[in-house]
């Protein structure tokens, strides 16, 4: 009996030996063992498995097709796909990287010349409604906040300056000294009566505000007591600021 089902397992094993062997080329199925690319009717031996194997799954699943080869391979996926297949790299040699391409700096929008509003993006201060590009922001802003927030105007310049702000306030703009500026003169404040400007108005000395306080920085009128805090004292156009606005109004002497 033991030996009968010896010669059975053993008959088995050459009839499917012989099955493999008569499996014609290019026919078999998926599932079926195989040794190379051209034994499966996909045309894809599973690099992995040694079963045949849809030529998309094996990318997936089993690394690729192309069993027996060094290297696993995607040709029957590219074709099934509408694709040329890839051309072979020479043996040992790996395809080369494309060389990486430099990214050009960005650029700031398309703005016409003087016509770029405060916070866009700018080059210079040309390209400014309000004639100042921070100098560190690289966006337009206004010509007096940009000498308090941005260093000035004149990003791109090696120097800041403050051409716009004094443009804005009545004073004549200045040429990049090839020395160290010297104090600019007392602004020229608009054709208002002496004592009447009011607050956030250009003023040229203290005598022009209703607040009797024009900002030593600013040179717009201010409270005397928040000028104090804000803008340096009062007292634009002097030497030096003051608080004689915010001693009055305190009470003081």
């Amino acid at each position: 009996m033991a030996n009968f089902a010896l010669k059975t397992i053993v008959l088995a094993f050459l009839i499917l030996n012989l099955a493999l062997i008569a499996a014609a080329q290019g026919t078999q199925f998926i599932t079926g063992p195989c040794t190379k690319d051209s034994d499966c009717a996909s045309a894809c031996c599973g690099f992995n498995s040694g079963k045949c194997a849809g030529p998309v799954i094996a990318q997936e699943r089993d690394g690729g097709c192309g069993f027996g080869d060094a290297q696993p391979n995607d040709t029957a996926a590219r074709i099934f796909r509408g694709q040329a297949p890839a051309a072979k790299a020479p043996a040992g040699k790996a395809p080369k990287a494309p060389p990486a391409q430099k990214t050009s700096p960005a650029k700031a929008p398309a703005a016409k010349k003087g016509t770029q509003f405060i916070t866009g993006q700018c080059s210079s201060d040309a390209d400014c409604a309000s004639d100042c590009c921070g100098f560190r922001s690289g966006k337009c802003a206004g010509p007096v906040v940009a000498q308090e927030r941005d260093g000035g105007c004149g990003f791109g310049d090696a120097q800041p300056n403050d051409r716009a702000a004094r443009v804005f306030r009545g004073q004549a703009a200045a040429k990049a000294p090839a020395a160290p500026a010297q104090k600019a003169p007392p602004a020229q404040a608009p054709a208002a009566k002496k004592g009447t400007q009011f607050i956030t108005g250009v003023c040229g000395s203290d005598a022009d505000c209703a607040s009797a306080c024009c900002g030593f920085r600013s040179g717009k009128c201010a409270g005397p007591v928040v000028a104090q805090e804000r803008d340096g004292g009062c007292g634009f156009g002097d030497a030096q600021p003051n608080d004689r606005a915010a001693r009055v109004f305190r009470g003081q002497a």
